[in-house]
Order: C-alpha cells, then sequence, then structure tokens
C-alpha cells in the first residue's frame, strides 16, 4: 500500500504544481513540485526494497496488487515528468 499513496501522492502534488505554474505563480509551483519530488523519491525507495529483495533471490509474491502498485510509481513518475514540461510552457521557460 505504501507505494500506491506515495504515488498517489506525488501525482496529486504534481498537479497542484501545474496549476500554480497555469497562474504564474513559480512559487507555489516550485513549492508543489517539490513535495512532488519528496513523495517520489519515497515511492521509488520502497520500490528500489522490493527489487532488491528480487535481486538476492529472496521470496518475492508476485501478486496483481504488488503490479498495481509498480504501475502507480511508473505513472506517478511519468506524470511528474509531464507536468515539468508544460509548466515550463505555461511560465514561458522555453524560449518560445
Amino acid at each position: 500500500m505504501p507505494l500506491i499513496t506515495e504515488s498517489a501522492q506525488a501525482k496529486n502534488h504534481a498537479f497542484e504544481a501545474l496549476k500554480f505554474a497555469k497562474i504564474k505563480d513559480e512559487e507555489g509551483y516550485e513549492r508543489k513540485l517539490k513535495e512532488a519530488r519528496s513523495f517520489l523519491i519515497g515511492a521509488h525507495k520502497r520500490q528500489t526494497d522490493l527489487l532488491s529483495l528480487n535481486a538476492r533471490e529472496e521470496e518475492t509474491p508476485i501478486t496483481i496488487y504488488l503490479i498495481h502498485a509498480m504501475d502507480h510509481v511508473s505513472n506517478a513518475q511519468m506524470v511528474f515528468d509531464l507536468v515539468q514540461e508544460l509548466a515550463d510552457i505555461h511560465l514561458n521557460k522555453t524560449g518560445i
């Protein structure tokens, strides 16, 4: 469950950051993006712990729940990356 909750928080904060970027509030954007990054790092650490178990050939039960949780981490990373790209456009950081 921690993988899903940390990933969900990362996505939520990233989308909130984008809302700030849309209104040109760079301070709000940076604050929310930092919070999103913190949750994303937490999710990645938990994911790495699970992958390390498997790498050490320890028993790692593969369940639908685990696959779903890993999917949440991947989606959170993609949302985080896309929010940064969109925010660059809204905050005119692309040089366009």
